[in-house]
């Protein structure tokens, strides 16, 4: 079968809300990240992810009730030399739903050294630093490694990473969780940004990185590629491979040509290009 429905994996941090359990059926309570592709998900026929598909993207459904840390993610080669970790972590936004008045923090709003960084992480004049944005359902949001970031309540997001767990914490709005300012300040972007996003996207391929990309599709199609990929449908349903996918469902797609029926809206994500 080209085609394997996934059982995500749920996470509740301080932060989360209720839409995914009440909107997208993904439990009851509140619930702050649905990881929709990992490798240690199970498949819907019992078996882990990791060991049928070669997947190299993390995928996840978040809603945000609560304002998250301010972070910040190592590249590649600060995962490796301070982390140990094989690879950093870049990642992207598709913004689903946001409230009136949903913000993300996106960068500083002025350039900093390091140090002073760190110091108003622990001061707590971080607050005053960061830069905001207003983000609108359709956007795409990249993320860069290096990227000092926190996303505000109100926001339902999907998410495209890299296949790591690996976050430093600059701030955390007094909810006492530990800081990693060291290392943090030593890999943040310490100057303003000059851009963030790209609106208003129509169908086909929204963002090709050199880690992963996504694409957006809106209606019936062929596809054909070399790479695996995980489909998640975010507005209506779709039909993949001759499996039935409800809001908020995700199947991992095998490479090779298959046809994909969306009523509604999914998403695409896979690696990069080989």
């Amino acid at each position: 079968m080209p085609a394997y429905p996934v059982i995500p994996t749920l996470t509740r941090p301080p932060w989360g809300g209720e839409r995914l359990g009440r909107d997208l059926g993904k439990g009851e309570g509140k619930i702050g990240e649905s990881w929709e592709a990992w490798h240690d998900n199970r498949l819907a026929d019992g078996r882990r992810q990791g060991d049928v598909a070669e997947l190299p993207v993390l995928v996840k459904l978040l809603d945000t009730a609560e304002m998250l840390s301010v972070q910040v993610h190592p590249g590649d080669a600060d995962a490796r030399a301070l982390a140990g970790a094989p690879h950093g972590k870049a990642e992207a936004w598709v913004v689903l739903d946001a409230a009136p008045g949903a913000k993300i923090a996106y960068g500083v709003n002025r350039e900093m050294t390091p140090a002073e960084l760190a110091k108003h992480a622990r001061s707590g004049e971080i607050e005053g630093d960061l830069a905001w944005i207003a983000p609108r359902p359709g956007d795409l949001i990249s993320v860069p490694p290096g990227t000092i970031h926190a996303i505000g309540p109100g926001l339902l997001l999907y998410e495209v990473q890299q296949p790591i767990d690996l976050t430093w914490r600059l701030y955390d709005w007094g909810r006492g969780r530990p800081l990693h300012l060291e290392q943090a300040a030593s890999v943040a972007v310490t100057r303003p940004h000059a851009g963030w996003a790209s609106r208003e996207h129509g169908e086909g391929e929204i963002l090709a990185g050199p880690h992963f990309g996504i694409a957006r599709v809106c209606r019936p199609l062929t596809r054909r590629s070399r790479r695996w990929a995980a489909l998640t449908v975010v507005r209506g349903r779709a039909e993949v491979g001759g499996v039935e996918l409800s809001l908020g469902a995700t199947a991992i797609i095998s490479p090779g040509e298959i046809e994909l029926r969306v009523e509604g809206e999914a998403l695409l994500a896979y690696g990069p290009r080989p």
